[in-house]
């Protein structure tokens, strides 16, 4: 038993270590370059290892990078706040998961739900690229990163950024319910309900915490 163990530990290794060094820069240029072409991605099998990676380093970077930039204010809020944004974004992508696998199920009984946190798992893409604009534009201004957070709602070329992510998101959401055909209709629909249902049940639950 420990030796088969050990070998699923070993895999699943070797398979992270495969995806961040082949997999995931292509997967980055196919989310933000042909959206439209994500249907079959849904359909792999290998995507176990892939879902568990990129939610991890989402809710990681938002711990962190937005803890590095803000600078002084980090002694006042404290390390808790942050690692409160980096759970509420894991939340968040997590749910995504779960409601599309539950709309998936009522449509198709037999739906792995490891597979459909995929969906999630591709949504980090736009929220870690958003973060990483967010940090090269602190660079090379003198606004600490939660003002550049808030510039990407506070108009401007900020929100162009914010809603170019956020229709991103729901691109994923609608490919993904169509790839077991559900009408393009009913997905259009669905889909910025679940976006905006994750993210808002995400917040309820670490603002209770």
């Amino acid at each position: 038993m420990e030796t088969n163990a050990n070998t699923e530990t070993s895999k699943s290794k070797e398979a992270v270590k495969q995806f961040l060094s082949k997999g995931f820069g292509p997967l980055i240029k196919k989310v933000l370059c042909r959206p439209l072409d994500l249907n079959q991605e849904f359909k792999e099998d290998d995507t176990k290892v892939k879902s568990v990676v990129m939610i991890l380093i989402a809710g990681i970077l938002f711990i962190f990078l937005p803890y590095l930039f803000v600078g002084e204010s980090r002694k006042f809020l404290g390390f808790r706040f942050f690692l409160g944004i980096g759970v509420m974004v894991v939340l968040a992508l997590v749910f995504i998961g779960v409601l599309t696998w539950s709309i998936k199920q009522l449509y198709h009984k037999k739906v792995d739900f490891q597979q459909e946190l995929f969906t999630g798992a591709l949504c980090a893409i736009p929220l870690i690229i958003l973060l990483v604009l967010i940090c090269i534009i602190n660079l090379f201004t003198d606004h600490n990163a939660f003002a550049g957070m808030n510039m990407f709602f506070g108009g401007g070329i900020g929100t162009l950024f914010n809603v170019y992510g956020f229709f991103l998101m729901i691109t994923i959401c609608f490919q993904s319910l169509r790839s077991v055909y559900i009408k393009a209709n009913t997905a259009w629909y669905l889909s910025p309900a679940i976006v905006l249902l994750s993210f808002y049940l995400a917040i309820k639950i670490v603002q209770l915490v």
